[in-house]
């Protein structure tokens, strides 16, 4: 399973410390009520580690009479980290289905921009019974494939001006194809979709693709810092990316300076501000 911990090639050790060490919540959020048996709880163990916290979430089955055995099955252990961008979100939309298929996924509009984010909201079992509003998420793209890259190398006005439609053809959505061709006819759509779908860095100097929760973003370098977790060093990097902020955190050692182009590919993870 790819998680947060395989995608920074970091241990899950500290998955079994959070769990003998660290501080224990019941979870009582609404979007579990019809996934929980009446004899089940879940649990989740939270510890801290420097600007990292650790989530490890626990299904327990109580026991239902003195001779039987109270039942533990690990769901998930989530790494968060509390050094990325803030976001503040409303309309959350949690995608478990079952505990079989366990995941904190969820989508969630940024108030600001509009846009919609999907990420693993690491720490649901720090938040209310119920979200009424908006709430604070730290925001954070787990990178698995990173990628120095050169200045864009011409403007490509036609793809700059359709750029949200493009963004919905190239996944093969029928009107925004028809829409397109009707603008800039169909040699250029054909043009234009087969440039982004094998390079999109050419084709844009930002630009921002989610997938669930994956993402591939192509950004500008504005900060980068190195931080640490259980003696393994890791890159944060700011990016700027379609009038958007983001933080990549990476194991991948590349050499980068402010203003300076990259790609990335990876998963989207948030803490949320409590």
């Amino acid at each position: 399973m790819e998680d947060s911990f395989s995608i920074l090639g970091v241990e899950r050790d500290a998955c079994e410390e959070a769990v003998n060490e660290g501080r224990e919540h019941e979870i009582k959020h609404f979007v579990f009520e019809d996934l929980l048996d009446t004899h089940e709880k879940l649990i989740c163990y939270r510890k801290e580690l420097g600007e990292f916290s650790v989530y490890s979430y626990v299904l327990k089955k109580e026991k239902l009479s003195f001779f039987s055995r109270e039942e533990e099955r690990e769901l998930g252990c989530y790494l968060g980290y509390r050094g990325g961008s803030l976001y503040t979100f409303e309309d959350f939309n949690f995608k478990i289905n079952s505990l079989e298929e366990f995941t904190l996924l969820t989508e969630a509009v940024e108030i600001t921009s509009g846009v919609s984010f999907y990420f693993e909201l690491c720490n649901l079992c720090q938040l209310p019974e119920e979200l009424k509003g908006e709430l604070d998420v730290i925001l954070t793209v787990y990178g698995k494939e990173v990628k120095k890259l050169p200045p864009l190398s011409r403007f490509d006005q036609v793809a700059d001006e359709n750029r949200e439609i493009l963004k919905l053809a190239v996944k093969g959505n029928e009107k925004a194809i028809e829409k397109l061709e009707r603008e800039v006819g169909e040699e250029e759509t054909r043009r234009l979709l087969s440039e982004l779908k094998r390079h999109p860095e050419e084709l844009f100097d930002t630009c921002v693709f989610p997938s669930g929760n994956s993402y591939f973003i192509v950004g500008i370098v504005t900060a980068v810092k190195e931080v640490e977790f259980e003696g393994r060093e890791l890159l944060s990097i700011d990016l700027f990316a379609e009038e958007l902020e983001f933080t990549l955190l990476t194991a991948n050692k590349v050499e980068l300076a402010e203003g300076e182009r990259l790609s990335v590919n990876g998963k989207m993870f948030g803490v949320a501000v409590v």
